[in-house]
């Protein structure tokens, strides 16, 4: 075979190479740094911080629930974890681990507790969906009161921040609890009734993308103000629902953003 012959096949293999590779190169290079702007949007965890799975009483029944607390001493303030639609899954953990490692003692509950049995990750929405209303309330509430009896925990500083299915009821604890020092809503449903009951200051975080619930965003601040309540929203352009945790919509600035403005509220 001739020299030239040789040249050419050699050409045409690194030819196909990089027609196969370049583009697998390029989408790990933008995985890594998708990767790398998520982990410097969160805060740094778990060095300062405790950790556990733990039960509490719900009117005779045993809720599971994640809490994560600071290592230093002294009463702190603390905040109620609302899951969404998939339940206590990892990115509510890691949400509770960074409230914690911002000061807070954080209590994710697992709402689906009372349906018992086997619940699954792939399980976990339609469980949630079988719950309801104000059964989650119920829980919430006894989980406010678990939280209020922690001496750990400054009793006067307890607020609720509910993500997705859990901001409506973030919303609705705070008309239901007089004690509940603030409240966060992510993404969540507003409800059709009760704004006069509210106490707590409100602060709503809503993606541009997400037509269910941010459209009702003028309507909801209109009813709030006229019942003479304390409510404060941001639209985030150019996200999805789910901006706020790990999965196919996170965001990472817009996600960084709504965790300093929702720290900034409940530290006040």
């Amino acid at each position: 075979m001739k020299e030239t012959e040789l040249e050419k096949i050699h050409s045409s293999r690194r030819l196909i190479a990089r027609t196969i590779w370049a583009p697998l190169i390029a989408v790990a290079a933008s995985f890594l740094t998708l990767s790398a702007a998520r982990v410097a949007s969160r805060p740094a965890q778990d060095a300062d911080i405790d950790t556990d799975s733990i039960h509490f009483d719900s009117s005779g029944i045993p809720m599971d629930a994640f809490i994560a607390k600071p290592k230093s001493g002294g009463q702190h303030p603390a905040v109620l974890v609302i899951h969404g639609e998939q339940g206590l899954d990892d990115s509510m953990r890691v949400i509770a681990r960074q409230f914690a490692a911002a000061g807070f003692v954080a209590l994710a509950p697992d709402l689906t507790s009372r349906l018992r049995g086997t619940r699954a990750p792939a399980q976990m929405a339609a469980a949630v969906r079988q719950l309801p209303p104000n059964r989650t309330l119920q829980d919430l509430r006894a989980a406010f009161a678990f939280l209020q009896k922690d001496a750990g925990v400054d009793s006067s500083r307890i607020s609720s921040v509910g993500y997705g299915w859990g901001g409506w009821r973030s919303f609705m604890l705070a008309a239901l609890v007089s004690e509940l020092y603030r409240a966060v809503v992510y993404s969540g449903a507003t409800p059709t009734q009760g704004f006069d009951d509210l106490r707590a200051p409100l602060l709503a975080n809503y993606a541009q993308y997400d037509f269910r619930t941010t459209g009702n965003a003028l309507q909801t601040e209109k009813a709030m103000t006229g019942a003479g309540k304390k409510f404060t929203y941001f639209v985030y352009p150019g996200v999805q629902r789910a901006f706020y945790s790990e999965g196919p919509q996170y965001d990472a600035a817009a996600a960084k953003l709504a965790w300093t403005r929702t720290l900034d509220f409940l530290q006040k």
